[in-house]
């Protein structure tokens, strides 16, 4: 019996080991949402935590805590595509610098998509900006995936279906109780409402109409006829 048991056991063992993903050091990663993104993501396991590196990250207060508002621009996938992102902090992590000094970065909860695979994970996030890669993926969400072939690149498409509403759920809130409140409400198929309320934040004037008409606590139309980012020399 104990033998039979025991191949069994190598059985599930192989082919568990069959099923498993191999992965590039680098690879296309969707970064799921209201506004789905992809980027490059580089994959380390020598590197404990994930990162994402974005640009104008700034910090705001909602329903009496910490959020963090960033955009990631994907140049070196699809040139000139930005996404703005709302998040609840969940940790100021604090990172010593050569010289000395201490750098905070926020850690947040995201859902990434790295080929067939939804992983839902927290990762920090840096203000920078001039990286190919700036998506890394440490070794802890690595062991979630699979193996990391460091001589291939580029093995697989990410390919996750989305929720039925086309979002990932709400990420969760920094006390660790109950979700944060939803961003995603009214949609017109190309829009979202994600909690974005400045004219900066807005990729095209149709975007900042949709905004100003059906989300809510906009801040684009301060003389309300209707119009907004009337002062943007953007459009």
């Amino acid at each position: 019996m104990n033998r039979i048991a025991v191949a069994v056991l190598a059985g599930l063992a192989v082919m568990s080991a069959a099923q498993a993903e191999t992965y590039g050091r680098s690879e296309r990663v969707r970064v799921l949402g209201s506004s789905g993104i992809e980027v490059i993501g580089r994959l380390d396991p020598a590197a404990k935590g994930s990162s994402l590196r974005a640009v104008n990250v700034k910090y705001f207060n909602r329903d009496g805590g910490t959020w963090v508002r960033f955009t990631i621009d994907n140049g070196s996938v699809l040139p000139g595509s930005r996404v703005t992102l709302e998040r609840p902090m969940l940790k100021d992590v604090k990172l010593k610098q050569r010289d000395g000094g201490v750098e905070h970065r926020p850690e947040v909860a995201i859902a990434l998509c790295i080929g067939r695979t939804t992983l839902e994970t927290t990762l920090t996030v840096s203000d920078r900006t001039g990286y190919t890669a700036p998506l890394t993926i440490g070794g802890d969400d690595l062991r979630k995936l699979g193996a990391v072939d460091p001589g291939r690149e580029y093995t697989i498409e990410p390919s996750c279906p989305p929720n039925a509403d086309g979002a990932m759920p709400a990420p969760i809130a920094a006390s660790g109780g109950r979700p944060a409140v939803p961003t995603a409400t009214p949609s017109s198929g190309q829009f979202r409402c994600d909690g974005r309320q400045h004219c900066s934040e807005m990729n095209s004037r149709a975007e900042a109409e949709f905004f100003v008409k059906n989300c809510p606590n906009t801040k684009m139309d301060g003389d309300n006829d209707g119009v907004p980012c009337e002062r943007d020399s953007r459009w």
